[in-house]
This record gives C-alpha cells, sequence and structure tokens, in this order.
C-alpha cells in the first residue's frame, strides 16, 4: 500500500493568518453566479458534473506515468515538473478545475482503469492529477499527502486519536483543511460509501435570510479543532480555523 510522505508534516493545518482575516460586515449579503445552485439543477443533467476519461487520454496518463517511473523518483516527488502531464491532459482537467474552483464545485470523473493497474500506479498518476488542481498538502501526524479510506478495525469512539476515515463509522459532515478534496475509489464498497454535496454559497445566502446570527458566527476566527493526537513539532493539540468551512467568501 504506497504512502506519500509530506516532508512538512501536517502543513495543511495551519493557523489562520490575522491580517488576512475579515469581520463579517465585509461579506457579501447575497452571493450570484454559478457558485450558487439546488440539487435539482443537477439530478436531471449528468453532463453537468460528470465527466468521462477517454482510451486516448488514459493511454497518454500511463505513458506519463513509465516516464516517470523511469527516473527513479518516489511519490513524495511528484509535482508539475516531475511528473509533467501531456498537454490533452493538462486541457481536460484544466477545464475540469474551472468548474470545481469557480463553478458548481464538484465534478465525477469516471473510466480509470485502477483494478487493472497496480496500487502504486494509481497513486503515482493520482497525485499527478492534483498537480493541476493545486499543491497537496498534509493533515496527518505522519505527513501523509495521500491517505486511504478504509476500514482498519479502529474504535470509533476513541475520538481523541482516532481519525474517523479508518473506521467502518459514518463521517458526518465536517471541513478538510484544503481548498480541493478528491477522492479515488479504488475497491469499491459492498455497502455505504456515498457521498453528499452542497452549495456553500447557496447555504450562505440562506443563512443571510432567516438566520444571519449564524452567518456571522460561521465568519469568526473562534473554532478549534482537535489534531486527534496527530500533533507535529511545536504545534499545540488543536488547530485554529479562520472560520467553519467559509473562507471561500472572503
Amino acid at each position: 500500500m504506497p504512502i506519500a510522505l509530506s516532508k512538512e508534516l501536517t502543513s495543511g493545518q495551519q493557523e489562520p493568518v490575522s491580517d488576512l482575516l475579515q469581520p463579517y460586515q465585509n461579506f457579501p449579503k447575497k452571493i450570484s453566479g454559478p457558485t450558487v445552485w439546488h440539487a435539482e439543477d443537477f439530478r436531471s443533467r449528468p453532463d453537468l458534473w460528470q465527466r468521462q476519461w477517454t482510451p486516448e487520454l488514459i493511454q497518454q496518463l500511463e505513458e506519463a506515468f513509465d516516464k516517470f517511473e523511469a527516473t527513479g523518483k518516489t511519490l513524495p516527488d511528484i509535482n508539475k515538473v516531475t511528473f509533467p502531464l501531456p498537454a490533452h491532459v493538462v486541457n481536460f482537467l484544466s477545464s475540469i478545475r474551472e468548474d470545481v474552483v469557480n463553478g458548481q464545485g464538484f465534478i465525477l470523473i469516471q473510466g480509470l482503469p485502477v483494478t487493472e493497474w497496480p496500487v502504486l500506479k494509481s497513486a503515482a498518476i493520482y497525485l499527478a492529477i492534483g498537480t493541476i488542481f493545486g499543491v497537496t498538502l498534509s493533515q496527518n501526524g505522519k505527513g501523509h499527502v495521500l491517505g486511504h479510506v478504509k476500514d482498519l478495525g479502529n474504535d470509533p469512539t476513541q475520538i481523541h486519536k482516532v481519525r474517523i476515515y479508518s473506521t467502518s463509522a459514518r463521517q458526518y459532515f465536517h471541513t478538510d483543511a484544503a481548498d480541493v478534496v478528491g477522492l479515488l475509489c479504488l475497491h469499491k464498497a459492498m455497502e455505504g460509501g456515498e457521498s453528499d454535496v452542497v452549495s456553500a454559497h447557496n447555504l450562505w445566502n440562506t443563512l443571510q435570510v432567516e438566520r444571519p446570527d449564524v452567518a456571522e458566527l460561521l465568519t469568526r476566527p473562534d473554532w478549534y479543532f482537535d489534531r486527534k493526537g496527530e500533533v507535529s513539532e511545536g504545534q499545540k493539540p488543536w488547530v485554529q480555523k479562520a472560520s467553519a468551512g467559509m473562507s471561500r467568501l472572503a
């Protein structure tokens, strides 16, 4: 099972920069545009949120992997320079990135032959795909920039030291310390595994009308998250957040 290690542990769990924080009155009262949507906008339009890897694009990914593997570099070394992707792949992913960052915020890409590839190959190509969307960050004490959502038999009631993704328990709504999160399915589970998505900007508009007090609360830098015992040198056992998942609005 491959594990990519970050040179800077928990690099995705940083304290907010006070000079960049915005007070509630600077947040918009209402947001408009493609980031604001309702579920019914997409239920009958899979073309709006589904993309497909073509055989040609897959072949180009495999050729790029072969070149990377020949260099002898390892998973933590993957970036745009060490694992360059062909122009057609970059264009395909850049269009998707636009939808993720400035559009509805989610996309399902289907068709990677992960059941035919060794896990190492899938992991490397997955990390290379991620370089088009941003910079990889670690969110645990081991420095993993690529983690596996898998039941390892851990006790989900031991919330002070166990990450829920290593158990069979349901993950409730939460905030990851990253702007973009990606999931790659290697083995379909017998049950479960569904993901829910929502328009944060539609939620914000609703709160501004119905509960502006809650909207203001969400913009305050008064949110603290337990590191589950995964503390890098010089860090506190918790991390302060600039907001409860609303930082994109500032």
